[in-house]
């Protein structure tokens, strides 16, 4: 499927606020794919379909999740908004056609981050976090910073998120602190060569 027939779909499918939000970080994903060198037309379309399925309510993502044979932890159970990622990458395949297997990493974990993520998981991650539409108080920092250091820029971000998490006395999802530390010894790796 093209992208203009995706964009299209995916029009119907969400809200109006929610559409906006997936085109600008498809344009953002495309941006930083551009300066990091990396395929393009996937982060377009991972960028597009990132939240394909948000606005399924709790019990359709929990039916996709016991259709798909996803067994959910206790926190996703109590958090099941998390789940958006992982269903997303089911329904960017099934309806929308796509098998990239990058891309669809990149919607799967788009919301909470995993250990040793590629590049294109990385660009996804930080384009729904610093599209244009986002306007939190650190994100002109974060958007300065993925241009000159992914990493530190998922670093902080990253740190935003779960200081934001805890203040809201949320549950923070493991993936999310194993991608964290897997980014600064990263970081810290790299440093020491």
């Amino acid at each position: 499927m093209k992208l203009d027939q995706m964009d299209l779909l995916l029009k119907q499918a969400l809200k109006p606020g929610r559409y906006i939000h997936s085109v600008n970080t498809m344009k953002a994903a495309v941006s930083l794919a551009e300066h990091y060198g990396e395929d393009v037309e996937a982060a377009a379309v991972a960028g597009l379909l990132h939240d394909c399925a948000k606005n399924l309510r709790d019990d359709e993502t929990l039916e996709y999740c016991r259709t798909h044979g996803i067994e959910l932890s206790e926190l996703e159970k109590r958090q099941v908004f998390l789940m958006h990622g992982e269903v997303g990458a089911i329904l960017a395949c099934e309806k929308y056609e796509v098998n990239d297997e990058i891309v669809l990493n990149a919607i799967r974990y788009h919301t909470t981050g995993y250990p040793d993520m590629n590049m294109m998981d990385k660009i996804i991650f930080l384009a729904d976090y610093i599209e244009p539409g986002r306007t939190h108080s650190e994100v002109d920092n974060v958007r300065k910073l993925a241009y000159e250091d992914i990493n530190r820029a998922l670093i902080s971000s990253f740190d935003n998120i779960i200081k934001y998490v805890i203040h809201q006395r949320g549950l923070i999802h493991p993936n999310t602190i194993k991608a964290r530390n897997s980014i600064l010894m990263m970081i810290s790796d790299n440093n020491q060569n």
